[in-house]
């Protein structure tokens, strides 16, 4: 087990509800910020809260004088009436700024003014240096779910639309994140947690990651393999550190895309041997949130750079595929590829991935690296049939025990190689495991 990260200011990013200050719903004095007390809905406030980084705790201060010198109206679940229901603090590493969202019940902008700008402005005037951006959020829908599914609901108010975060590796590039993406609450522990998973894949491997989020694990991989990157192997086993030939990755969120391709952009040429005149980040980097959102709605994803000629060019060394977990797996996403990591919400693996991994191995099934040139029906395809190498990276026990047993005792062949836990939150019951499985 280990415990990757100091035991207090660990938290990077923090997601509170907001209640008034008074019993009052409809007295307009303000707010507060906390957590929902365990089995109900009165809001329990944290003020300086000792696992939040201190500049949450700072904007969180400033929140609520903010809202009080404005008269910001919390929101009422009973009534459904008032303004504020949520806020979301993300912190900029690098810099220290607070990337802020602010959840509005309103169905769009219009509908949160004046009380939105005034709050955004008294932000601003009594601490400009300290946000790196605001957004707001427009949700009004019933229910706990902070977020609303439409990308239409997204508007930034003020700043950066990008958090940028150093690759764990070092001095090698960035990762791009935005309010739209899944962001670790530890980056500092998460950093750690990434390196880990980096040293079990074997230098040389062709590398799918399913459930990627931004390609964290998937791009440290490829770094950390790379060469020249300041990190002490402690070995003399030059083939354990050859480049990666590809990764690919994919995740079911459309906006991850755009923060993918700016990070392949952000590192060095012999990482990613991408040509930089072809680059899809040059043209998804420039893309609008309005833009964005009609991609989402209409389902489309990037689609690879082609050259002057019409014709595609030769595919780049990492991707990126906006689809599920399973559905990227039935597109052939793990063809050709030796190491598999995986990095699934609570709920554990989809039941999809996990019969394709179940399955034993074939060895009459050809070996290519494209859906495109299998010669066999699709219905015969072993989909993961080319993996000798499963890292599982875990947030919720009861699915990783559920998915391993039916791993070991399936005809696939696999075999617990390692298993680590990782305290990303102290203070709390919760345990991140890593777990490397092995083909027999």
């Amino acid at each position: 087990v280990v415990v990757p990260s100091p035991l207090t200011g660990w938290r990077t990013q923090a997601k509170l509800v907001v209640a008034p200050k008074t019993s009052s719903w409809s007295q307009r004095d303000g707010c507060t910020l906390g957590l929902y007390q365990r089995g109900t809905h009165t809001v329990l406030p944290i003020p300086n809260c000792q696992v939040h980084h201190p500049h949450i705790n700072q904007a969180i201060q400033l929140l609520e004088q903010a809202t009080a010198r404005v008269g910001t109206p919390a929101y009422n679940e009973d009534t459904r009436e008032g303004g504020l229901r949520f806020v979301q603090l993300q912190v900029d590493r690098s810099t220290g700024g607070i990337s802020l969202t602010l959840v509005w019940n309103a169905a769009n902008l219009k509908e949160t003014h004046p009380g939105l700008t005034l709050l955004k402005n008294e932000l601003l005037k009594l601490d400009k240096t300290l946000w790196h951006s605001i957004w707001c959020h427009c949700n009004d829908g019933f229910g706990n779910n902070i977020f609303h599914k439409s990308p239409k609901r997204w508007h930034r108010l003020t700043g950066h639309e990008f958090l940028r975060e150093p690759v764990p590796t070092g001095d090698q590039g960035y990762l791009y994140f935005s309010p739209l993406t899944f962001r670790q609450g530890n980056l500092d522990g998460f950093d750690i947690l990434a390196l880990d998973v980096a040293q079990h894949v074997p230098g040389g491997s062709k590398v799918c990651e399913l459930y990627a989020g931004v390609g964290v694990l998937g791009l440290t991989a490829l770094t950390y393999h790379a060469g020249t990157n300041g990190i002490d192997y402690n070995d003399d086993n030059d083939q354990q550190h050859e480049p990666l030939q590809w990764v690919r990755c994919s995740d079911l969120n459309p906006a991850n895309p755009r923060c993918f391709h700016r990070a392949v952009a952000s590192l060095p040429r012999h990482v990613t041997h991408n040509d930089p005149t072809h680059t899809s980040a040059s043209s998804d980097g420039e893309m609008t949130l309005a833009d964005l959102a009609k991609m989402m709605e209409s389902g489309q994803e990037p689609s690879l750079p082609s050259s002057s000629s019409g014709e595609e060019v030769s595919r780049p060394k990492t991707s990126y595929t906006a689809a599920s977990a399973a559905d990227a797996l039935l597109q052939g996403q793990a063809l050709g590829a030796n190491v598999l990591i995986v990095d699934p919400p609570r709920k554990g693996l989809e039941d999809e991935v996990v019969h394709e991994l179940c399955k034993p191995f074939n060895p009459s099934q050809p070996y290519v690296e494209s859906a495109t040139l299998l010669t066999i029906p699709d219905h015969k395809v072993n989909w993961a049939n080319d993996v000798n190498t499963l890292i599982y990276v875990s947030c919720g026990f009861d699915a990783l025990a559920r998915d391993s047993e039916k791993l070991l005792t399936s005809s696939g062949g696999w075999m617990l190689e390692s298993a680590t836990g990782y305290i990303l939150f102290p203070g709390s019951d919760h345990v991140e495991s890593v777990c490397v499985f092995q083909r027999k």
